[in-house]
């Protein structure tokens, strides 16, 4: 059978805690060899583009498929395949997957560069991706304050609003980016735009950096004086960054940023040996894997069958068995293989 999960079947199956154990998995199976990761496949078209991201996940094989319609939006769904049978075990709306992974992914970053977990946050952006990351951090790190700052007051101000009654903690809007990212430790930057949208010289010295924007070659998050500034950039996976992310593809370009200078969170081992003068930020870049999608969706998929959710789609795909023929002669000419 071929279970289907829709978008609330997933919300009701998603716990914050179930998304970090996901995240930390993932984490921990590419430090153990256990993942295959090919490089992801973009078909720009006139409406918009495909993007097909596949991966394995012992035991676990799948691919997320994500289609943008220019003036639409965008639709995202993963298939999953066990890899000893080559099954379609499930199919799952990846909407809510790819905001509840992409959090967790950022926070368990967070833990890894900022392992003493500040209390005090600035984030930049007021949409659903700095929703989720609020969310996640509060429910992650003992957060007293968090100052939001987004170019439109009235968003930014009835965002602080709304997640200061929601979280119980203060969040406070900022009237300037200058001012946010200089007021804390740990920034989040959660926005999608083709120009930078902070100032690099405006981070504390030695601050972490958590930037999630820029997920294509024609956007921009962080500028140069950021990655300028970064000691290390610790990434989800460094050839998918260089690839799709316009900030760091433009700084490796223009020498503001070293490609050694990129480190996998498999391979983190702390800021030892990166920090050096002129370089005090600790960076990370996230683009997204199909790895992040697996894991999280293969998790959920768990808890539906414990639990009875989802819909049963029956066989989607037919098994063509492989079958043992007999030996032939070499001379039997006009007989061929059909694939």
């Amino acid at each position: 059978m071929t279970l289907f999960l829709d978008g609330e079947d997933v919300r009701s199956l998603v716990t914050h805690e179930v998304a970090m154990a996901a995240a930390e998995a993932v984490v921990q199976a590419q430090r153990d060899g256990l993942v295959a990761l090919p490089p992801r496949l973009d078909v720009d078209l006139p409406s918009g583009f495909l993007r097909v991201m596949p991966a394995a996940l012992h035991p676990f094989m799948g691919l997320k498929v994500m289609s943008l319609a220019s003036g639409v939006g965008t639709r995202y769904l993963i298939l999953i395949y066990r890899q000893e049978t080559g099954e379609l075990e499930a199919v799952v709306d990846a909407d809510e997957v790819t905001r509840l992974r992409t959090a967790a992914t950022t926070v368990v970053a967070g833990n890894l560069l900022c392992p003493e977990r500040s209390d005090r946050l600035a984030l930049i952006g007021s949409g659903f991706e700095a929703e989720g990351h609020l969310r996640a951090f509060a429910a992650s790190w003992p957060l007293a304050e968090v100052v939001v700052y987004s170019r439109s007051a009235d968003r930014r101000e009835a965002f602080a609003a709304r997640m200061t009654d929601e979280l119980g903690i203060t969040v406070k809007p900022s009237p300037s980016m200058q001012e946010a990212i200089g007021s804390a430790p740990v920034s989040v930057l959660c926005t999608k735009s083709d120009t930078p949208v902070v100032d690099g010289t405006a981070f504390p010295e030695g601050a972490v950096v958590l930037s999630i924007g820029s997920t294509r070659p024609d956007l921009r998050e962080l500028d140069r004086a950021s990655l300028e500034r970064t000691a290390v950039l610790l990434v989800d996976d460094p050839a998918q960054v260089l690839s799709e992310s316009g900030d760091i593809s433009d700084a490796v370009a223009c020498g503001a940023l070293e490609e050694s200078r990129l480190v996998s969170m498999a391979d983190w081992n702390g800021p030892d040996g990166h920090v050096t003068a002129g370089r005090d930020l600790l960076t990370f870049k996230s683009v997204g894997t199909a790895l992040q999608d697996l894991a999280l969706a293969t998790q959920l998929v768990d808890a539906a069958k414990e639990q009875g959710r989802g819909r049963d789609l029956g066989t989607l795909s037919r098994l063509k068995p492989f079958v043992q023929s007999a030996p032939r002669k070499l001379s039997t000419v006009g007989e061929e293989d059909r694939a």
